[in-house]
């Protein structure tokens, strides 16, 4: 009996909200869905980003020997899923002092400390000074091109006074000979044909190989290294003279005692890199199975290595990515539900107005069968079974077309289907499903408590109660920790302090975590809540607008929605947080690239960035003494060379800078390499040309103090500025003349950074372990040099070594920056020993994982938060015209005219509505400064970015989103401003 009165009960009372609720469910779960999938998307995209900034996947390095090369390469070939195999060989040897193995350039004696040798099978594994100065253009680089099986560049590792008069001397030297020598016999081990001689700088050799192979390897402070292609009997010999031994093709006719010579210290490594079969072995869509698959990879490696009989350490950038990764999809369901926040929130503020517009509607009929003796609590059962039901069906069918379209849309029509039946994934689902579910049962609970205790006196009432229930908005200790949380939130991004970054306590980490997704609904929320509750606040922000449109109904308008304040607070939070959360993203986006741009410009100074051997311009000779006489060698030369790449069509602006090394300056981890003076030819020009920003300069605007160059004084970047604890003023000794006197200079203040210096970079990516980020931020933070005019008349007498000449060039808009380095690299006389542009520089800014989730869901905002915005502001008004329709028609009874009421009906839409979007989009610009400000700081490789202010971009789709807005808020104002007058005034009063 009971049964069949639920189920007639069911046809009478429930449909309407079965039907209700499963549309909500349906839009929450599809939503939802959506943002998940979008997640997953954008971590995928993100990891493919990555993957791609890796040169190399994994290195295997062997420090027992050079043998069985060809071996090991090919074990390493033979693993499934590895496509190219290369070697990079650093064989570095101590010889005996006096020994009988000696090396000779041009047949003279040649002394060092160390003595190396690098050697790779491809080119792209060697820094790029060796392809230029062999004469490799770029773009045989790139493609793969092979090059010179003979010959070799001289590198000297050390400072001036260790490797100075070397580097000098041995200028336009032709040949290397390494031999061995006994008594008056000697036997020739091999002999290589030099291209130039250059000066290296070890850190900067490491930079190179941690970005090509992600770790760095041991590079002798003082010694000289041989940069060559790989030639496998010239590594051969080296390797066995460096062991004791003559090579065994050489002993020929040679009697045993010569068979052996004195060992030397030797530290031998190989390393050979690997490239994984990515499409085969990785996917975005599952890290942990690609995870698997490269750590059996590594493991076959292993194994087919030790066949060989030869122990390796395997190191793996793609795999620490992979790992990072890994940890953040296992948390995706629960980011993608922090991503929600806003839409959830919508969709309650949706459902709280949905039972409200229940409880008008089956207002009647609950109160007539009250009358007949229907118990009130079955009555809710009824309603809660009906809504439950509604819920799981909507929840279900919205779970499945929000992920089978969000896939189909991302990977077109051969969508993986794989990806939904994850066990991982199905999980979230039905976490997500019952979230949904558990959002319309918590919202249905008014009108189920409405349903069973609703009296039949109440609802044969004209005017229900209803209103009664909907208390007041106040500004309670809720709604005040709400606030408190958000502002820090926002404070916390803008000035980047925050508790993680004063504290290392995991848990204050994981609560600024936790708070980079909540914050800003909860910011909004306590201010609009704290806005709504003062009823003069309200009236008169609302007032500003109310009063001129709604004409002379607008005070009455003012007065109306005041009384009421739970209406406009619907308005208001649902349309400030559509806004908010649509537009940061592009702002924290724009803002954030804008940055980074901002930093590479920095560091290059200019589009292109030329390096030039100084001894290649002029004799050699004219590089010895004070820096007068080599500036008076080297000026006309430059001069000329300007000149001609001044004529060059696409070219705007060139100027130019010596990189010179003091050789008497002292400063702690420099002493066995040298601190660099730039030298800068015209100040002028270089203020003109160069990019530049005022916060690089210490003590000053970074203009005016490259501008003190000019009257004699010096510039010193921060590690030199803190050792001597320089300030401006203060005179520095930078170093001696020919007589041994000092030098000294007054110095103007302090550089963070000199645009224009060779970039120093690495490719910013997730791949590097945490110490070799440190080491990496260690060689950024400790980069001392000095600066000068070339011109000071305080230096000109000081010995120098001046290495290189770096031209800054910029090109006009729409030229081939391509073209243009090209056609420089024909006016030199000689390759170049680096070539620089602006886009290679940008592209080493490395991405980031938060603003990659906020650009992909930003899509589902635009589409899926502006629909349910849409509809739940549609059911806000729906609900507020419900109630106030009586009051409407009296006012029309009263004599109002149509125009009028239409003017009042519309003041009531569009003032919150324009209140929400003002406060939305204030705080989306506070939101999207800040985020992209935190995102910076908290990057983990150190660049002269970070040394730069955020920026405020507002891009053109902020715009749009905005205009949207509006088009969406007057489109619902005219709608119900027409929907009044669809019946009489007198209809509608006697409405019940």
């Amino acid at each position: 009996m009971q049964l069949r009165l639920v189920r007639r009960l069911s046809s009478i009372v429930s449909q309407r909200a079965f039907w209700s609720f499963a549309v909500v469910t349906l839009l929450v779960a599809m939503l939802l869905a959506a943002v998940n999938i979008t997640s997953r998307h954008a971590l995928k995209s993100y990891v493919e980003d990555q993957l791609e900034r890796i040169s190399w996947d994994l290195a295997a390095i062997q420090t027992t020997g050079f043998t069985l090369i060809p071996e090991l390469s090919e074990a390493m070939r033979s693993v499934e899923g590895i496509q190219q195999v290369e070697s990079l060989v650093l064989l570095r040897a101590k010889l005996p002092e006096g020994g009988e193995v000696v090396s000779e350039v041009d047949g003279k004696p040649l002394t060092t400390p160390w003595l190396s040798m690098l050697a790779a099978t491809d080119p792209g594994l060697l820094p790029p000074k060796l392809n230029l100065a062999l004469g490799n253009n770029q773009q045989r680089i790139k493609d793969g091109d092979s090059f010179a099986q003979d010959g070799a560049i001289l590198a000297l590792v050390g400072p001036d006074r260790a490797m100075g008069s070397a580097f000098l001397a041995l200028q336009g030297s032709k040949e290397f000979t390494i031999k061995v020598v006994r008594g008056d016999r000697s036997l020739s081990l091999f002999n290589i044909p030099l291209q130039g001689v250059i000066r290296l700088d070890r850190d900067e050799l490491n930079r190179w190989l941690m970005d090509q192979l992600g770790s760095i390897s041991f590079v002798p402070h003082i010694g000289i290294m041989l940069l060559m292609p790989y030639q496998e009997n010239v590594l051969e010999r080296f390797d066995s003279v460096a062991t004791g031994l003559i090579p065994l093709d050489l002993m020929g006719g040679i009697d045993e005692d010569f068979a052996h010579v004195q060992r030397a210290e030797y530290m031998p490594e190989v390393v050979y890199v690997g490239r994984l079969d990515k499409e085969k072995l990785i996917s975005g869509w599952d890290i942990p199975h690609s995870l698997e698959n490269l750590q059996g990879v590594i493991e076959q490696i292993h194994s087919k290595v030790m066949s060989v009989g030869v122990p390796v350490i395997v190191d793996s950038t793609t795999q620490v990515l992979l790992q990072r990764m890994s940890r953040i999809a296992k948390l995706i369901g629960l980011l993608s539900l922090l991503i929600a926040l806003p839409l959830l929130w919508m969709a309650w503020l949706f459902a709280g107005n949905l039972s409200g517009l229940l409880m008008l509607n089956e207002r009647r009929k609950l109160g007539l069968m009250r009358l007949r003796g229907v118990p009130g609590q079955l009555i809710g059962r009824v309603f809660l079974l009906s809504i439950s039901i509604g819920g799981v069906l909507g929840g279900v069918l919205g779970m499945a077309i929000g992920s089978v379209f969000t896939l189909i849309f991302y990977e077109g029509k051969d969508w993986p289907v794989w990806v939904l039946t994850q066990p991982q994934q199905l999980v979230v689902s039905v976490a997500f499903l019952a979230v949904t579910v558990g959002l319309a049962l918590l919202s249905s609970r008014r009108l189920i408590r409405y349903a069973t205790t609703i009296s039949p006196l109440e609802a044969s009432g004209r005017v229900a109660g209803s209103e009664a229930l909907k208390a007041g908005v106040k500004f309670g200790p809720l709604e005040l920790s709400c606030f408190i949380v958000g502002f820090y939130t926002l404070w916390s991004w803008i000035s980047g302090y925050a508790l993680s970054s004063i504290s290392d306590l995991g848990l204050f980490v994981r609560i600024d975590q936790f708070l980079a997704f909540v914050g800003l609904p909860l910011f909004l929320y306590g201010v609009i809540t704290l806005l709504v509750s003062r009823a003069e606040w309200v009236q008169k922000l609302l007032g500003v607008i109310m009063r001129p449109v709604g004409g002379c109904l607008g005070s009455f308008s003012v007065k109306h929605l005041s009384v009421k304040s739970h209406r406009s607070f619907g308005f208001l939070l649902i349309v400030a947080l559509v806004v908010s959360v649509s537009i940061y993203p592009t702002i924290t986006s724009g803002s954030f690239e804008e940055k980074g741009i901002r930093g590479a410009q920095v560091q290059m100074g200019s589009q292109a960035l030329v390096t030039v051997n100084a001894p290649d311009l002029v004799d050699v000779e004219q590089l010895r003494g004070s820096l007068r006489l080599q500036l008076n060698s080297l000026q006309p030369r430059m001069e000329n060379i300007l000149k001609e790449v001044r004529k060059l069509e696409g070219v705007q602006s060139v100027t130019y800078m010596l990189e010179a090394v003091l050789p008497n300056f002292f400063l702690p981890n420099y002493g066995l390499r040298g601190v660099p003076i730039f030298l800068i030819d015209d100040v002028d020009a270089y203020i003109n040309s160069v990019y530049s920003e005022p916060e690089l300069g210490i003590g000053g605007t970074f203009e005016s103090l490259v501008d003190r160059l000019k009257v004699g004084e010096i510039l010193a970047s921060s590690p030199v500025a803190d050792f001597w604890r320089l300030e401006a003023g203060s005179v520095l000794p930078v170093g001696m003349d020919k007589e041994r006197r000092v030098i000294s200079a007054r110095v103007a203040g302090g550089l963070a950074f000199l645009p224009g210096t060779p970039p120093r970079t690495v490719t910013d990516r997730q791949g590097f372990v945490e110490a070799r980020v440190d080491y990496l931020n260690y060689l950024f933070s400790q980069n001392a040099y000095l600066v000068a005019a070339a011109s000071s008349p305080e230096l000109e007498e000081m010995e120098v070594l001046v290495p290189h000449v770096i031209l800054l060039v910029n090109t006009k808009e729409g030229a081939s920056l391509d073209q243009v380095q090209g056609d420089i690299v024909q006016i030199l006389p000689s390759p170049p020993i680096g070539l620089h542009d602006l886009s290679a520089e940008i592209s080493k800014v490395g991405s980031d994982m938060f603003i990659a989730l906020a650009l992909e869901n930003m899509r589902i905002y635009l589409v899926g938060g502006l629909l349910l915005a849409l509809i739940a502001i549609l059911s806000v008004a729906f609900v507020n015209y419900t109630e106030d329709r009586h009051t409407l028609a009296l006012v029309r009874i009263r004599g109002t005219s149509p125009i009028q009421m239409w003017r009042f009906f519309v003041a009531l839409l569009i003032a919150p509505g324009l209140l929400g979007l003002v406060l939305g989009g204030l705080v989306s610009l506070l939101a999207g400064f800040g985020l992209a400000n935190r995102i910076w700081n908290l990057r983990e490789i150190q660049t002269a970015v970070q040394l730069l202010p955020t920026h405020l971009v507002i891009s053109p789709i902020s715009g749009a989103i905005i205009v949207l807005v509006l088009i969406m808020l007057l489109g619902v104002a005219f709608f119900f401003s027409w929907w009044v007058f669809r019946r009489t005034a007198r209809e509608t009063a006697t409405e019940r």
